[in-house]
């Protein structure tokens, strides 16, 4: 007996927000009261690897056919029912077809797309014969379409994770970078203004120095014009560096000159 109402709860299975594998189970569990099995096995497809992978299974063991068998997506009949549209129904396998420890006796495999995208592959196991008929085909493939559907969902979103974690790494880096950039172009600009700093001031500096060395030698042997020629001269030299450092003050859209080859300094002219 197949209870396709109940298939009208799966869209409520993404709406909770749940993570891939409980989202598995939440399906399974929803399986559970659509359709009859003992035993199942979800396999979804990695475009990736053009693989199947087992993500979930119910029961003691693998349900699958001819497992040692290798097609294209790998080893047993979902490989080869991946390639299909429809759903294939076994009704009555021989004793023991599944597993020694746990058999089964009717199989039933669902072929999940979405449009021209194969998803994955549902395997359901009975282990009782003639529970999967060929008249219910129709009903296997709307139980495979809403399936689809929500993994494929799945997929998207965890793409969709991966996406946005990804982008969060690069513009983290990104980041990162614009600050190292930052970092360099600071120091530089510092460097330029030291380089300045000691190109422009140094000159009148030294003249204070010197002048101001003289000042007290000329006062003792009372040159006193000259004195006062050194005074003027300091004054002026300290009037000098007051501009300088206005001018460094008040600047806005600096202007760079060469000062040696691989130096620049800010100009003030």
């Amino acid at each position: 007996m197949i209870h396709l109402e109940e298939l009208f709860q799966i869209s409520n299975i993404l709406q909770r927000g749940l993570d891939p594998e409980a989202t598995y189970e939440a399906v399974f569990d929803l399986l559970e009261r659509t359709v009859l099995f003992t035993s199942a096995t979800l396999f979804l497809y990695k475009e990736a690897e053009d693989q199947l992978e087992v993500v979930l299974k119910k029961g003691d063991t693998v349900v699958d056919l001819v497992s040692d068998v290798y097609f294209s997506r790998g080893r047993g009949l979902s490989s080869y029912i991946s390639k299909q549209r429809r759903p294939v129904v076994i009704e009555e396998l021989p004793s023991g077809a599944g597993s020694k420890n746990k058999p089964f006796r009717s199989f039933v495999s669902l072929p999940l797309w979405v449009d021209n995208k194969l998803v994955g592959v549902l395997n359901l196991g009975h282990k009782d014969p003639h529970i999967y008929t060929q008249d219910q085909i129709d009903a296997y493939e709307k139980i495979s379409g809403q399936i689809s559907v929500v993994m494929d969902k799945l997929n998207l979103r965890a793409e969709l994770k991966e996406k946005n974690a990804q982008l969060e790494k690069a513009l983290k880096e990104l980041q990162q970078t614009q600050q190292k950039l930052i970092d360099r172009e600071r120091l530089a600009a510092i460097g330029e203004v030291v380089v300045t700093v000691n190109h422009k001031i140094n000159n009148p500096l030294t003249i204070i120095i010197t002048n101001a060395e003289m000042l007290p030698l000329q006062l003792e042997m009372n040159r006193s014009e000259q004195a006062v020629k050194a005074a003027q001269r300091i004054v002026r030299a300290a009037f000098e560096i007051k501009k300088i450092t206005h001018k460094l003050g008040n600047i806005s859209d600096p202007q760079k000159e060469q000062y040696l080859d691989d130096v620049s300094m800010i100009s003030l002219d």
